[in-house]
């Protein structure tokens, strides 16, 4: 049978399964990478432009999204500051979804037998990943003319260039594209779904740590990290379509590598070899708590260590703040300590402290979204119709339920632990370093915040265990309003509705920056007790869910 057989046949099949989350694709691509585009043109005027342009190129801002290219600060305009504010944070959603997508359904469909079940008709051995590749292609065209054409439809000053738009979506669906096909590799080295996303989804942060150094050290070395070439275009200023050709090239090289792989390898297997299981059981095994740590071991290591890595990062960026705001004219430094929440006269043990406030919200956000991925584990077992293995033992659903639920709290709150500690490190040999009860003390707080998006999500799990992964939009919010919100000046209402901007008090006179806001903290730990404690009797009360 050729391999193709039927290619067309599972394609009009995968549209019929997944055109609503095309749809909603679609929508969540145009509402994030677009909505910047007014604020931005807004924010940056002819009085503040040379102070907006000290702030967009000072290691904070660099680090979390790149260099901007423009040189001369009087050509810094709001179509500058969008093209290279807006591609990277916008590429990592967006690449994350296509990960998932891609693997649910090529390894993910193997995992559950489906992929056996077709094959049993005349259905070739990559009709199935074509398919798929095919609709992720063409998903991403359509994505780009349909962003293009509403960045274009806004009419802002400098973006009124459709090539220039082009490229722009192009940047981004191209690079969503591209880790799309490394994930479909990745799912035929590893012979679970599970282990797939995650090698993905680590591949693509350890470039992004390694690009956070390259930016700030050597721009000319983020050349050789894929990931850099999102904003590398330098759309709106030099406007540099070989980035992009370099994402399509190797993403086509990479999905020759795929198909290679997959024509040599039986259905469920994979190339790395699956660790043989012991004849019997240890004692931590034994144990539901056990079990489910095992689970999420190597997973748990690998966060934790990426955490560190990126503490010491930001760490090492510290002292550099008071060069950054002591180097701007004096309009310009009350300009760039309003937008990087530093008060007026600090010195630089005040503005270290301060900045400190940004790098523990990356920390927290970061640590999060490990903490959904432990929680979701639960329903993912639902999934599999593994969890009725388990109720067929002496266990209740308070146990199962209080299991997953206190692990995914404490190894969140742990990987939030390793992010401050490696900032403690990092800018302990710093003339002004800051104390150990200094950092850990405003650091450590932020985990509440971790316990109430968690909340929400057990909420989710028990009531709508189908859509739980709608959690993820709540913190693509976190993430937008907590980084950009400052720089767009969003209403405070919209900026409270972020929970990790209600943690910690206003730094003032009397003030010190990162003091937690007991009051707060205590109201929003209650909350997210209370939703937890009706999630689980929602939980108790409906039925299992399965494939």
């Amino acid at each position: 049978m050729k391999p193709f057989n039927n290619t067309g046949l599972m394609m009009r099949s995968l549209f019929k399964r997944d055109w609503l989350k095309f749809i909603f694709w679609g929508l969540a691509l145009l509402a994030y990478a677009a909505s910047g585009v007014g604020k931005l043109e807004l924010a940056i005027t002819a009085a503040n432009r040379t102070s907006m342009y000290t702030f967009f190129s000072g290691p904070a801002l660099v680090s979390l999204f790149g260099p901007t290219s423009v040189t001369n600060p009087d050509k810094f305009t709001g179509a500058a500051a969008f093209g290279g504010l807006m591609p990277l944070i916008t590429v990592m959603v967006f690449a994350i979804v296509t990960i998932v997508y891609v693997v649910n359904r090529t390894r993910k469909d193997e995992d559950e037998g489906i992929t056996e079940l077709l094959r049993s008709f005349q259905i070739g051995k990559l009709a199935n990943t074509t398919a798929v590749v095919i609709e992720v292609l063409l998903l991403q065209i359509v994505l780009t003319f349909l962003l293009a054409g509403s960045i274009q439809a806004q009419s802002a000053a400098g973006m009124t260039d459709m090539s220039n738009n082009l490229l722009f979506a192009a940047s981004i669906t191209g690079q969503s594209f591209m880790w799309g096909m490394i994930a479909l590799l990745f799912a035929q080295i590893f012979a679970e779904a599970g282990s797939a996303k995650g090698a993905s989804i680590g591949v693509f942060f350890i470039l992004y740590i390694v690009r956070m150094g390259t930016d700030i050290s050597n721009i000319k070395l983020s050349w050789f990290n894929p990931l850099s070439w999102s904003y590398l275009t330098d759309v709106y200023v030099k406007n540099n379509w070989l980035p992009v050709v370099f994402t399509v090239i190797l993403a086509f090289i990479v999905l020759a590598f795929a198909y290679m792989f997959e024509v040599k390898r039986d259905v469920a297997a994979g190339y790395m070899p699956e660790a043989r299981g012991k004849v019997h059981a240890g004692k931590t095994l034994q144990s539901l708590t056990g079990l489910v740590l095992r689970q999420q071991r190597t997973a748990a290591i690998a966060w934790i260590i990426g955490l560190f890595v990126l503490g010491i990062t930001y760490g090492s960026m510290i002292s550099k703040i008071g060069s950054l705001i002591g180097g701007a004219s004096s309009s310009q430094n009350n300009l760039l300590q309003r937008e990087l929440q530093i008060s007026a006269n600090a010195n630089s043990t005040m503005m270290a402290q301060q900045f400190l406030g940004t790098v523990y919200m990356v920390i927290a956000i970061i640590a999060t979204c490990f903490a959904i991925t432990s929680l979701t584990r639960m329903v993912s077992e639902e999934r599999h119709n593994r969890q009725e293995q388990l109720y067929a033992l002496p266990l209740s659903r308070l146990k199962v339920f209080v299991n997953y639920t206190i692990i995914a709290w404490v190894l969140g709150a742990f990987a939030i632990f390793a992010g401050v500690f490696g900032v403690y490190v990092s800018q302990m040999g710093n003339k002004e370093a800051l104390s150990a009860g200094t950092i850990f003390g405003g650091g450590m707080a932020w985990m509440v915040g971790l316990l109430f998006v968690l909340s929400i999500l057990s909420a989710l799990m028990a009531f709508l265990p189908r859509a739980s992964f709608t959690v993820w939009i709540y913190v693509g919010f976190t993430f937008f309003v907590g980084f950009i919100g400052n720089i767009l000046q969003f209403p405070d209402w919209v900026k409270h509705l972020n929970i990790f901007n209600n943690l910690m008090k206003t730094a003032s006179s009397t003030v010190q920056p990162n003091t937690p806001n007991w009051t707060n903290l205590a109201i929003i730990t209650v909350v997210a007790l209370m939703i937890t404690i009706v999630s689980y009797v929602g939980y108790r009360r409906r039925d299992l869910i399965g494939g």
